[in-house]
């Protein structure tokens, strides 16, 4: 069997067990697909995230749930509790044996209540995250490639604000929905025995997927269309917002004829590590859907999830929309219509068209 066939098989038998909320279902079905991802699922309690995380290590990893590599975040953990073991009775003895827990080594990783954290463990997986190991004293412990994933309640009194660094460090986030009341139906009448679940793949045929999913095809269109939706969020026509006080900012947008665009919402300019996230998220879709080589949807369906935990932005917002997620999606919908109907004419040479929108194209470089 293929390893595409076998990943397949692998998601029929999550689908036995997992009910989709049907905003969030492609998403969700390609997650594992994406090595090295880091995976940010938000909703309140009983919306299936933990489920949902177990579903994929048992199916996907062979775990039972008992030996799920997983943490489950308090502001009073501290960095050992978290990440090391520390053999009590050699420290005793004065001899110092410490090895790495299995949520540094391990090829699934799971991190509940990600939002409950504090600044030592945040910086601890900054370092795991981005660099692959973290460091006791001289000692570095390194990970296997792997797949992670977070769960929060945006609802949960006892939140905290996760540092920006790290959160540009995670993949994507998804916001799960409530259940339909036909699926609400469904799951009542379940046998959601989760001993029963079985497991398809294991470590060794997920590298494998991996490693097809990474031959996937990115062509210098889906290049140029990421260069530019960077130029879409986060352009300013009155210099870089990198290089500016975030008021003056505030203060030049108010009089600026675009400030209906994107731009006027975000507050600080977008780094460039998204690229990277919707250039994996973009293959692992083409790849489930069969696909050889990338095309704009998946770019575009990738760039939600990369994009929306990531912006930020103003405070009037809130106001306005119902969330950041609703902003990012008809920001979205609206840079797919200006991609036809402006940037790929300004492209091919039109001045009418590139003046209709400088501010994004000016990435590109001087006028045609």
């Amino acid at each position: 069997m293929s390893p595409r066939n076998a990943y397949l098989k692998g998601l029929e038998e999550l689908e036995r067990w997992y009910l989709f909320d049907g905003a969030n279902e492609e998403m969700l079905k390609i997650i594992p697909l994406v090595r090295n991802g880091k995976f940010l699922l938000w909703g309140p309690y009983g919306f299936g995230k933990s489920f949902y995380a177990y579903l994929v290590a048992r199916i996907f990893f062979g775990y039972s749930r008992d030996e799920v590599p997983m943490v489950q975040l308090n502001n009073e953990l501290t960095v050992n509790d978290v990440f090391f073991s520390i053999d009590v009775a050699s420290l005793m003895n004065g001899e110092e044996k410490v090895e790495p827990r299995s949520i540094v080594t391990a090829p699934f990783k799971f991190v509940n209540e990600f939002q409950r954290g504090n600044h030592r463990v945040y910086n601890t997986f900054l370092g795991l995250f981005e660099e692959g190991f973290i460091a006791y004293r001289d000692r570095k412990f390194r990970t296997r490639d792997y797949i992670a994933i977070l769960d929060a309640n945006p609802f949960d009194s006892g939140s905290v604000e996760v540092p920006s660094a790290l959160m540009d460090r995670i993949t994507a986030s998804v916001y799960m929905r409530s259940l339909p009341g036909d699926k609400m139906l469904e799951m009542m009448e379940r046998d959601l025995d989760s001993d029963r679940v079985r497991t398809v793949m294991k470590e060794r045929d997920m590298r494998r997927v991996w490693g097809e999913v990474e031959k996937v095809r990115v062509p210098d269109s889906s290049r140029l269309l990421m260069v530019l939706l960077h130029g879409y969020f986060s352009n300013c026509v009155y210099g870089d917002k990198a290089a500016m006080d975030h008021r003056h900012v505030a203060t030049l947008c108010e009089s600026c004829r675009y400030r209906t665009e994107p731009c006027y919402m975000v507050r600080e300019p977008l780094g460039h590590r998204w690229w990277r996230d919707v250039t994996a998220i973009a293959r692992a879709r083409a790849y489930f859907h069969g696909r050889g080589e990338v095309n704009s949807e998946d770019v575009f369906f990738a760039a939600k999830y990369a994009l929306q935990h990531r912006i930020r932005t103003r405070e009037k917002l809130r106001s306005l929309y119902r969330s950041r997620e609703a902003w990012v999606d008809e920001m979205l919908d609206n840079a797919r219509i200006r991609l036809k109907k402006v940037w790929i004419p300004a492209i091919k040479g039109s001045e009418k068209a590139w003046k209709m929108d400088e501010r994004t194209l000016r990435i590109l470089g001087d006028a045609p």
